[in-house]
């Protein structure tokens, strides 16, 4: 999943003006189609089920893919991976915030690390990119 990812933050950057959105529903569809022969016990959903499951689709994964292929368009793309991967560490803290659950000792230190790396990464780029117009 890393791989595909990475190559579809690439394939955005390198193809602006294609617009890519279609392809992020389309690779979310295709998901779906291969994860269903493996999905046990898929007769057990319920009409309450399917629609949790829908709401998750369309709000995490839809919205959000469709956002991150709209911005990572202006963002080169290791940039835009590594903000990408700020959605692992930040689940613990929208678990906290909506059902009061406290993340382990490990998950706040690890999360600190990651949140900690992206956020190094985008000042030394804004750094960069301030000092390229003093050098001209």
């Amino acid at each position: 999943m890393a791989l595909a990812i990475a190559l579809m933050t690439v394939m955005i950057r390198r193809h602006k003006g294609t617009p890519m959105t279609a392809a992020a529903a389309l690779s979310n569809v295709l998901g779906s189609v291969v994860s269903v022969p493996l999905a046990q016990g898929i007769g057990a959903v319920t009409g309450a089920d399917l629609g949790v499951l829908a709401m998750f689709g369309a709000c995490q994964v839809g919205l959000g893919l469709t956002l991150f292929t709209i911005g990572s368009r202006f963002l080169p793309s290791g940039q835009a991976s590594l903000i990408a991967t700020l959605e692992t560490p930040l689940m613990p803290f929208w678990v906290w915030l909506a059902f009061a659950e406290v993340p382990s000792l490990r998950a706040l230190l690890g999360g600190t690390l990651v949140m900690g790396a992206v956020v190094a990464d985008i000042v030394a780029s804004q750094r960069t990119q301030l000092a390229r117009p003093a050098e001209r």
